[in-house]
């Protein structure tokens, strides 16, 4: 909630044919959950590098600001268009990271898009990639990040978890069994597992083949015990479990994700990197996934977050403008 206590969606624009499919996705949920949604463009001051970029500044400041306003007025046209939702539109004078971790932090949900790669990137990687500020969003953020590349496929249905029992997978089954039951849509939750030992091990192939039973034993027993708490928490809730035999759980995800309207995986939150804060499961599918993908933090991670963000108000004394 923000201050005045309202529910909020809030996500980041820059221009409105980048940020559109985000925007439209985000207006969607907004309507749904009955909160307001907050348009965040960041737009931080020009750097002055020498005599002449100061006494430019000015004017470049002021013409960067018109546009931003222009483009924040453009979307939110573009929201209202997409659903019947309240907007409120800011243009935050600061660093896009910032702002949108600032109004994370009373918000239910962060909306971020995936920009078009230049032909010269996109070779065989396809026509989208993972901005630096959806995945700072995605690893640093302490509210749920939804990373919208494009709208899901016409005909798409149903959410899609990955699980492996860490409270980080634990919080995001979580939360895509309350949003697959808010949509009443069907919930398919996928287990990853391997043998804990090499292959090429000298083992006897009777010790293999019982090691082998007992971790798939072990997958799908601990997969079962958490459907059955979802059944029971949501009463008329399609859940099924999938359980898949891969050493790369980013694979079986995203297979799992064929068809779907939305995946979501957790974020265990610690290591130097992007990869380590998010999980290498989680940051694969981030990267991979075609369509909307929900990053969850576990509350004691989201807790921690929250302490290590002290970000009270802008950075620089500026305060936010509401566009009109």
């Amino acid at each position: 909630m923000d201050a005045d206590g309202q529910r909020t969606v809030v996500v980041g624009t820059s221009s409105l044919a980048e940020s559109r499919a985000a925007l439209v996705w985000a207006a969607r949920e907004a309507s749904r959950r009955g909160a307001l949604l907050v348009l965040v463009h960041a737009q931080a001051q020009p750097v002055v590098l020498d005599g002449t970029a100061a006494v430019l500044t000015p004017e470049v400041a002021a013409h960067l600001e018109a546009a931003a306003r222009e483009e924040l007025r453009a979307a939110r046209r573009a929201a209202r268009e997409s659903a019947d939702v309240e907007v409120r539109a800011v243009l935050a004078r600061e660093s896009p990271r910032r702002a949108l971790l600032r109004h994370a932090r009373h918000a239910e949900l962060v909306v971020s898009g995936a920009r078009r790669r230049s032909r010269l990137r996109a070779g065989l990687f396809g026509a989208f990639q993972l901005g630096s500020t959806s995945l700072f969003l995605a690893s640093h953020a302490c509210c749920p990040v939804a990373v919208v590349r494009d709208l899901p496929a016409p005909g798409a249905q149903g959410v899609v978890v990955g699980w492996d029992g860490s409270p980080a997978a634990q919080a995001a089954a979580g939360w895509a069994a309350a949003h697959a039951a808010a949509l009443d849509v069907p919930l398919r939750v996928v287990t990853a597992w391997q043998t804990p030992l090499d292959r090429t091990a000298d083992l006897a192939p009777a010790a293999f083949g019982e090691a082998h039973e007992a971790a798939e034993a072990a997958a799908r027993g601990a997969q079962q015990d958490l459907l059955s708490r979802w059944r029971a928490q949501h009463p008329g809730l399609r859940v099924r479990g999938e359980v898949v035999e891969d050493p790369f759980a980013s694979d079986a995800v995203l297979t799992a994700a064929e068809g779907a309207e939305l995946v979501v995986v957790g974020s265990r939150g610690h290591g130097a990197f992007a990869s380590a804060l998010l999980g290498s499961t989680s940051h694969e599918v981030l990267h991979r996934a075609r369509g909307p993908v929900v990053v969850v933090p576990d509350a004691e991670r989201a807790a921690a977050r929250s302490r290590r963000s002290p970000l009270d108000g802008p950075a620089g004394g500026q305060v936010d403008e509401v566009v009109d």
